[in-house]
């Protein structure tokens, strides 16, 4: 039935075996889901960070040729050639929409570009 147990299971009665691997399987169901929980939201955050990355480069790239941003312009002159690109696009605009609402109390925010990084990298295995 079960091998490398810390116990034999030959010491239970057939009822209460049965019983212990429900208990190791629902466990381990458990194990597995929260593993899957923890992959997901690790990838999520992977890609929130991407897409911020992409946002302030498309940001500044359309500052720095003055051009107005549509989809074509993201696509063909920014260069942004994916599958996702409808996807990520709409995802931009979101967050410039958002951005263009928020008020800071002084300008001082631009002379903090040059924030010391942080020393670790976002990059892991799972990549």
């Amino acid at each position: 039935m079960m091998t490398n147990t810390a116990f034999d299971l030959n010491d239970f009665t057939e009822a209460e075996q049965a019983e212990i691997v429900s208990l190791v399987m629902d466990e381990k169901k458990k194990i597995l889901h929260r593993k899957e929980l923890a992959k997901r939201k690790h990838t999520e955050y992977l890609n929130n960070v991407a897409l911020l990355r992409i946002a302030a480069d498309y940001l500044e790239w359309l500052h720095v040729y003055r051009r107005g941003s549509t989809f074509s312009t993201f696509v063909d002159e920014f260069g942004y050639d994916s599958t996702l690109a409808k996807a990520v696009y709409e995802k931009i605009q979101t967050l410039n929409r958002v951005m263009i609402n928020m008020e800071f109390q002084s300008n001082t925010l631009y002379g903090d570009v040059d924030y010391p990084k942080p020393p670790y990298s976002v990059e892991t295995e799972d990549d």
